[in-house]
């Protein structure tokens, strides 16, 4: 059975836009600020909040800029040290798709993901003859590419933590949800949490990413 390995070729950065988790929308800005690098992102999936009177964005998809990851230079990734986006760990085993679930009688808001593996990756495609001999056997992704596989796990358990975080706010009254507004101002459901949970960029780890982002933007300058 091989075990899987990232060729380094950069062709996933080629790909498509990046689906990001909230927080990793304000890393990676950051970081484009700290390099002078032309960083684009939408808002992906959003609630309305009726007591704020803001649409929450849950998801981001960072943008390609000319055809690349605008952190892509040749076939290297810039903040391979300092930060990669967890589906870009995961890769090539990504979501399908992520589906969120508004449950207004309990108050709570959860999303439920799939994953696959990507034919876009030449090792998946030399790979697939092997994989799919071995496709009833239990743990086959968790031996042929055990660091994927596990941060797939850290980025559902990372969007679940945030949105346990807004459906405890729900609960407790301070944000009620419901569908997102067209025309209106839309807040980051991590810079939304961190007013009532301080201590959410030390759980995250965001404070070290800064650190890192520091001695990062002292080698640009020099």
């Amino acid at each position: 059975m091989p075990v899987f390995k990232c060729p380094a070729c950069g062709l996933c950065c080629t790909f498509s836009p990046v689906s990001l988790l909230p927080h990793e929308d304000v890393v990676l800005k950051l970081i484009a600020g700290k390099l002078g690098l032309p960083y684009k992102s939408q808002p992906g999936y959003m609630v309305y909040d009726e007591i704020s009177g803001v649409n929450i964005a849950f998801s981001y998809v960072m943008e390609l800029v000319n055809g690349k990851c605008v952190f892509l230079n040749g076939v290297k990734c810039l903040i391979h040290d300092v930060y990669k986006p967890l589906i870009c760990r995961s890769y090539p085993y990504i979501p399908r798709y992520v589906k969120y679930n508004i449950d207004e009688r309990e108050k709570r808001v959860f999303a439920v993901a799939e994953y696959g593996l990507s034919l876009a990756c030449p090792v998946i495609r030399r790979d697939r003859g092997v994989l799919e001999m071995h496709v009833e056997q239990p743990g086959i992704l968790l031996k042929y590419m055990p660091r994927e596989y596990y941060a797939s796990i850290e980025m559902e358990n990372t969007r679940n933590l945030l949105l346990g975080l807004l459906s405890k706010l729900w609960r407790d009254g301070l944000v009620e949800i419901s569908t997102a507004r067209r025309s209106t101002q839309v807040v980051n459901l991590y810079e939304f949490l961190r007013v009532y949970y301080p201590n959410l960029p030390n759980i995250l780890n965001i404070d070290k990413v800064v650190e890192k982002v520091r001695v990062l933007e002292g080698e640009a300058g020099e």
